[in-house]
Parts: C-alpha cells; sequence; structure tokens
C-alpha cells in the first residue's frame, strides 16, 4: 500500500467519524432503543398459591401484565400467598421453584411512598428471591431479571413492576391487589403509555 491509497483511507475514515459525531448529536443516543410496549395496570381478585382453585390466578407475570396461575410451567415472577397469621406474602419465583426449575431471579421491596405517587421504579434496593410479608395498603416493587424476555435486548436485562394488596380474605384465600407492570427490558416508568425512559 502507497502513501497515496493511505492518505485516501485516511480522509475516509475521518468522514466516516465526522458523520458519526453528527449522527450522534443529531439523534441522541445511537444505541438507544425506544420502548414499544405500553405500560399495563389492573386491579382484581387473585388467590393465595396455597388452597386456590385449580386454575386460579395466584401469580403475576411482569412481561404480560397478567394475573396467571403458578403451576409447573413456572411462567410468572412473583406469587401470592396468604400465611397462618392472615398476612400476605409475596414469593419470587425461586422461592416456589425448586433448583433447576427456576428460571430466573427476581427481587422485591417495600416502598415509603403511595402507590399513585410511584411513577418510576427505583434500579437499586431489591431484595433478591426473598419472600416478602406485605402490608395492605403498603406498595412493593418489583424487579425481574427474566433471560426468556430481555436475554438479548439492547435496552436492559430487567423489568419492572409495582404492586399493592388493597385487601386480605384468609377465610376465602384470596386478595385484591392493583399493579401496574413495565413491559419494557430495562425501561422504569410507571406512568400511563408508551414509556419514554
Amino acid at each position: 500500500m502507497n502513501y497515496r491509497s493511505l492518505g485516501l483511507w485516511s480522509k475516509i475514515l475521518a468522514l466516516a467519524a465526522g458523520a458519526f459525531v453528527v449522527a450522534a448529536v443529531a439523534c441522541g443516543d445511537l444505541t438507544g432503543v425506544p420502548a414499544s410496549l405500553p405500560t399495563l395496570s389492573d386491579s382484581t381478585v387473585v388467590y393465595a398459591i396455597n388452597g386456590a382453585p385449580h386454575g386460579a390466578p395466584t401469580a403475576l407475570h411482569v412481561y404480560a401484565g397478567q394475573l396467571f396461575s403458578a403451576d409447573a410451567t413456572f411462567l410468572f415472577d412473583v406469587a401470592f400467598d396468604i400465611d397462618a397469621s392472615g398476612h400476605a406474602v409475596l414469593l419470587p419465583q425461586r422461592a416456589v421453584a425448586s433448583g433447576l426449575a427456576a428460571t430466573h431471579t427476581v427481587g422485591l421491596q417495600t416502598a415509603t411512598t403511595a402507590y399513585e405517587t410511584i411513577t418510576r421504579a427505583p434500579n437499586s434496593g431489591y431484595r433478591a428471591d426473598t419472600a416478602l410479608v406485605a402490608t395492605p395498603g403498603v406498595p412493593v416493587l418489583v424487579q425481574s431479571a427474566d433471560p426468556n424476555t430481555c436475554g438479548v435486548s439492547l435496552t436492559g436485562t430487567v423489568l419492572y413492576a409495582k404492586l399493592v394488596i388493597r385487601s386480605v380474605d384468609p377465610v376465602a384465600r384470596q386478595m385484591v391487589v392493583q399493579f401496574t407492570a413495565d413491559p419494557n427490558c430495562g425501561f422504569r416508568s410507571f406512568l400511563p403509555g408508551i414509556p419514554k425512559d
């Protein structure tokens, strides 16, 4: 390769670098992928995993924003239960599934503000794979590291949700639960619509 072709390659590389910088400034972030799914919210009755009728909803799947039965498919993030004292208990998937059956880590933490005022999930402070006794009216934040959903995502490897137990009926083995889930990997918004960040 002679000096003339080296000079040409230097100019091409300089032009390419300049175009990259211009594009980065114009677009803000070349690796940032916008969210495409709206947040999902619901308020409904869920059953305790122990004592529920067959097929009854006993667990939350964050990505789907739906309640499912916590069965051997382990297609859920958090299962609901009621202990002997009548308290609501939240069980991350690994607290229900044994060893190899569990597919991912789920972290929980209680919030110190009202459910309605929580518009964004914190990115730290979660206790992974640990059951949590939930007090009615006190919000709980969920962080789900589900590789089946976010394993190849460019925006993050976790999903977030918030939930609150509104009431507990130990006799009927039921709870009224309200939740909002952000199904976009790496996004932490609980505002209605498609998240901006």
